[in-house]
């Protein structure tokens, strides 16, 4: 299935195609999911990364960097930029493939209000900040370097992020 999707898009992940594909009766993908849909949002739910978590006892700007490095090390892996062009898709098509995103954005939100606290407690930030709009002045310049085909630059890229962004609040 994530041959599929890969190749050819969302829409050829179909289950006959998929069991052509695999070699496996329909009647067992279908005991396994219910739906083509289900089956996709297994397909990216296997491929969404798991993201360590950040350890705040570094201080402020080690666990921003580190968050930003983290995600260097998404953006980098040949195998979720594969995925990526029809996750964007579909969730905007499949309700659970939406929920599955709004679930992973909401953890690696939660990850990043933590390092935010950390830089109220340190002084460094202030308070009120939106978590939402800080991810997108952080990842935002990344994900447009990895959409352009310049995700060898990630690295110095967040280098430069997180600096600009630490130098906006001093």
């Amino acid at each position: 299935a994530t041959e599929l999707l890969v190749e050819s898009g969302p829409r050829a992940v179909t289950v006959d195609a998929v069991a052509e594909r695999s070699g496996v009766a329909k009647s067992t993908l279908y005991r396994h999911w219910a739906s083509r849909d289900a089956l996709l949002v297994d397909v990216m739910r296997s491929h969404v990364p798991d993201t360590p978590p950040v350890d705040l006892s570094l201080g402020f700007e080690a666990a921003l960097r580190s968050q930003l490095s983290i995600a260097v090390g998404v953006f980098s892996d040949p195998e979720w930029l594969r995925i990526l062009p029809s996750l964007v898709s579909l969730q905007h098509h499949v309700p659970q493939m939406a929920e599955l995103m709004a679930a992973d954005r909401e953890a690696k939100l939660a990850m990043l209000r933590d390092v935010i606290d950390l830089g109220v407690a340190e002084g460094r930030l202030p308070a009120g900040l939106d978590p939402q709009q800080v991810l997108h002045l952080l990842i935002g310049p990344l994900m447009f370097a990895v959409l352009s085909g310049d995700g060898a630059r990630l690295p110095g890229l967040a280098d430069e992020v997180v600096a600009r962004f630490l130098a906006s609040y001093r």
